[in-house]
């Protein structure tokens, strides 16, 4: 790849490691041409959703500090997954996609009446997420655990006449347009909690320029994984 010296074994790894997250990147947005749009289109519904209430006091609000926190935990989370897929990071990505889960899973108890004394230290109950993620947690479960051989697979394959191996260093896969798709999916149910939420608690809240980017977001979607 390069005839670069490098001064520990560490640097070697991680400078090819960036090498070949780029050409993953680059495979993934190629694939399919409205790729870039969706991802695009999702980033900026989720930075616009966090930055519109940035500054805001939710000090009067109930929990209002730990919603604040799992807010802010969401959109950091986003783009690191969002990287991680990217990159053809699809294992690491998803023991994040997990977290949005269960993080959906929890905004939509506390905001549902449930006593958060009774929430502390228990893993978020999925029944409580409104659309379709629920049924993808137990697969996301056993990424995240490591917990079959079927799981890691997502690690990526190379077939050689010496035999199948493992690569080294993160390479595309079609399994990363799957993985997006769920990390979309948390996005956009993310949106519909953050409008009714905000609704509720900022009265100067207007829903006008998320709901544009909501719709472009689920259009760019649609012409994807929908034929």
């Amino acid at each position: 790849m390069t005839d670069k010296e490098f001064s520990s074994k560490a640097e070697k790894y991680i400078y090819s490691r960036d090498h070949f997250r780029k050409v993953a990147q680059h495979e993934f947005l190629k694939f399919n041409k409205d790729a870039n749009l969706l991802v695009a289109s999702i980033n900026e519904l989720v930075a616009s959703l966090t930055l519109s209430i940035s500054g805001k006091s939710f000090r009067e609000i109930e929990n209002g500090l730990y919603l604040a926190d799992l807010m802010a935990s969401f959109c950091r989370s986003h783009f690191i997954a969002s990287d991680l897929l990217l990159g053809g990071e699809l294992v690491e990505g998803a023991v994040i996609v997990r977290k949005q889960i269960e993080l959906l899973a929890r905004l939509n108890e506390i905001t549902n009446g449930f006593d958060v004394d009774r929430l502390i230290r228990r893993t978020p109950n999925i029944k409580h997420l409104k659309s379709g993620l629920n049924r993808l947690y137990s697969d996301y479960s056993e990424i995240s655990h490591s917990a079959s051989p079927k799981a890691m697979e997502l690690l990526g394959r190379k077939e050689y006449e010496q035999g199948t191996f493992t690569p080294l260093y993160p390479e595309f896969q079609e399994n990363s347009y799957v993985s997006m798709q769920h990390l979309v999916m948390c996005a956009l149910e993310y949106y519909v909690w953050a409008v009714n939420f905000f609704k509720d608690n900022f009265e100067a809240y207007d829903n006008a320029v998320d709901l544009l980017l909501f719709e472009k977001a689920f259009e760019q979607h649609e012409k994807i994984y929908t034929d």
